[in-house]
């Protein structure tokens, strides 16, 4: 099927929001034209036709206050028999156009769409013939986790245990009999972030790969990674927060969601029996690429200094000569911030960071950067290698 892109969306700001507890997909049919979100990680909230080609199309946050980041996606379907060029008005609670819309006609293989956009509003164009799926990213929803994990090590799948509403925690444990030394990776905290799930998945795909370097490091390293720690967040299709309405990378101080306590049940259990996390990486996703990381000098809430507290800097030092470019550090620390970088520093007294990917950054250039970012920082935590 052949999809020629002519569609014009306009993102504008709404004066107020309205708390929404939980939302329900949209699904709305006029004469030709049928928008629909019924399927995992589809958000839309309502619909309306405004002119013979034209339709506005609502967006609402699942609650508020929210870190203002409207996530969308939906299927639009021609049910005529000739392709039909539409305008398309997006209209969103309270913030302005965020992510660049893209366009598949199978959910598979997307393309970016060009567009133009000032601080209130997004315009692009589509041409649609039969039915395509447009969204404000890569749709990479929860049936997704399990499989992948399942290809990367059928052996190492777990599950830590289920989100508030009963979704599974998938993760892999991968361990090495007589090291106590763990890498810990996340990812999905905020569910709109796909440049950075792009990441964590190149990033883990040549960690568990069969690169002589990389078996040897899982010779020497255990591996925790937890790939989607908010799977209700992804279902629904929400701008930051789980179905509770709470944002999971505040609640690490607290842990008062059973997602956040399931991953540090199983942190803790880890160092209950010996283990030693060495670093843990936080994927997401923001405007541009930069990590956050902690103070090389911090000193803990227990009073200690951080283990290798020149790590992350050796590291990050070495990847931007890698990739001959140069690399955004951002250290900072708040312990009452309730961010897993900080909960990792406090809890741990290893560094955690934040691994920042740029909503726009090129796909190629994502997974160049993710592979080189894991080929440097085996050097640092295997010098021996």
């Amino acid at each position: 099927m052949k999809t020629k892109l002519s569609l014009l969306v306009i993102v504008a700001w709404a004066l107020s929001i309205t708390a929404l507890p939980s939302v329900a997909s949209a699904s709305c049919s006029f004469a030709d034209i049928h928008f629909s979100s019924d399927f995992d990680s589809g958000r839309l909230d309502g619909c309306e036709q405004t002119a013979s080609n034209s339709y506005t199309l609502t967006l609402k946050p699942e609650n508020t206050p929210i870190n203002p980041s409207p996530w969308y996606a939906f299927q639009v379907t021609n049910q005529s028999e000739t392709a039909q060029t539409i305008t398309i008005t997006l209209l969103s609670d309270g913030a302005p156009a965020r992510y660049q819309p893209r366009i598949s006609s199978d959910k598979q293989n997307w393309q970016p769409v060009p567009y133009e956009k000032d601080q209130q509003q997004m315009q692009f164009q589509v041409t649609v013939t039969d039915t395509v799926y447009v969204a404000g990213g890569e749709i990479i929803d929860t049936s997704f986790y399990p499989s992948w994990l399942a290809e990367l090590a059928p052996t190492a799948l777990i599950t830590l245990g289920e989100s508030s509403q009963g979704r599974p925690i998938h993760a892999l444990e991968h361990r090495v009999d007589g090291s106590a030394d763990w890498l810990v990776i996340i990812g999905r905290q905020h569910p709109p972030e796909v440049t950075g799930a792009l990441a964590l998945v190149h990033f883990s795909q040549l960690l568990f790969s069969d690169d002589t370097a990389m078996r040897v490091f899982r010779q020497r390293y255990n591996i925790l990674l937890v790939p989607m720690v908010n799977p209700d967040g992804v279902a629904a299709g929400n701008w930051r927060h789980n179905a509770n309405g709470v944002d999971l990378n505040r609640d690490w101080k607290r842990r008062s969601q059973a997602e956040t306590q399931a991953v540090h049940a199983k942190l803790t259990a880890i160092t209950a029996a010996g283990g030693r996390i060495r670093l843990a990486l936080d994927f997401h996703s923001t405007w541009r690429d930069v990590f956050y990381t902690m103070t090389a000098d911090y000193v803990t809430v227990s009073g200690e200094p951080l283990q290798q507290p020149q790590l992350v800097n050796d590291w990050l030092t070495a990847l931007a000569n890698e990739l001959a470019m140069p690399i955004e550090n951002k250290p900072s620390h708040n312990p009452n911030s309730g961010v897993f970088k900080q909960y990792i520093a406090d809890q741990f007294g290893v560094h955690g960071v934040t691994y920042e990917v740029g909503d726009q950054t090129d796909r190629e250039h994502i997974k160049r950067s993710a592979e080189a970012a894991l080929t440097t920082l085996i050097k640092q935590l295997f010098p021996d290698y």
